[in-house]
């Protein structure tokens, strides 16, 4: 057994930091539903990824979200602890880019990523990625199957910020992403558009599909509350508020006010609901973002 790592869930930020550090099929891999163990965060032998909230990176914590001061991308931390020990990783530009790519989507959003090389067509390197998600159920996989997407695009030497190929590797997961944007664009025709008491076009959408933040991103949201009353297993109620390069951690007193447990990463532009799911009504969170933003 190689070494032991542990994670929440799986996204593109965790696993190319996982990507970086190494991790491979032959790593001990402990998926937990909130942080891990005291022993484990101690322990610099073992990789804790968005599960420490510390980002003590020579502890073997690289974090992101739920951070007490502002970090960067867990994939970001990685690559600067790494290129410390390594000058030549730091000159890898396509490694380089790569990081890039994931931590514009991951702290400023699909417009920046526009901003930065124009709008690609289908399909993206996120797409891939999330098509890969809803192919694979079980997270551990989730997180192999993901490090082997960033092998592919270093070893085809493919730009991640271009349309993807339709490697025969990724068929499936893109065939799956295709069906989950169709859904995506069922589910906002009954989106519902508000304007916040600052000005901000702001929407609300139940939906049990992927991909409703930015697809109402892309019809002129600013902000976007999106619900589910059946997440995870065991389905819990789930509210996730996304803010398309606003800041929307302004509403965590409020919303702490009435429940504990709401959180994001320290860029602010992401709060989801406790993990345990939420018991507020869909009618009081768009109230709050209506008055608080």
């Amino acid at each position: 057994m190689g070494r032991k790592v542990v994670i929440q869930k799986v996204d593109l930020d965790t696993a190319l930091c996982a990507f970086l550090l190494g991790v491979g099929r032959g790593d001990e891999v402990l998926v937990v539903r909130d942080k891990a163990a005291p022993e484990d965060l101690a322990n610099p032998e073992v990789l804790c990824i968005e599960c420490g909230g510390s980002g003590e990176v020579e502890k073997g914590n690289f974090d992101h979200h739920d951070t007490e001061k502002p970090l960067p991308p867990a994939c970001l931390q990685a690559f600067q602890y790494l290129s410390q020990k390594d000058l030549k990783l730091s000159e890898n530009l396509a490694l380089r880019e790569l990081v890039e790519y994931v931590a514009i989507l991951d702290t400023q959003g699909p417009k920046a990523l526009e901003e930065r090389a124009g709008k690609p067509d289908f399909p993206t390197l996120s797409h891939v990625f999330s098509g890969m998600l809803l192919c694979t159920k079980d997270p551990k996989e989730q997180l192999f199957r993901g490090i082997e997407i960033f092998e592919l695009v270093l070893e085809r030497k493919i730009s991640p910020f271009g349309k993807m190929p339709e490697l025969l590797e990724w068929r499936e997961y893109i065939a799956a992403k295709r069906e989950s944007l169709e859904a995506v664009k069922k589910a906002v025709e009954s989106a519902e558009f508000f304007q916040t008491r600052g000005g901000l076009r702001a929407a609300f959408v139940e939906a049990e599909v992927p991909g409703v933040l930015g697809a109402l991103y892309e019809m002129g949201a600013q902000v976007v509350i999106a619900y589910c009353q059946k997440f995870g297993n065991p389905p819990v109620p789930k509210y996730t508020i996304g803010g398309n390069g606003v800041r929307v951690d302004g509403l965590k007193p409020y919303l702490a006010e009435l429940e504990e447990g709401w959180g994001g990463p320290a860029h602010g532009t992401i709060l989801g609901s406790p993990k345990g799911g939420s018991k507020l009504p869909p009618k009081k969170i768009k109230e709050l973002v209506c008055q608080h933003l």
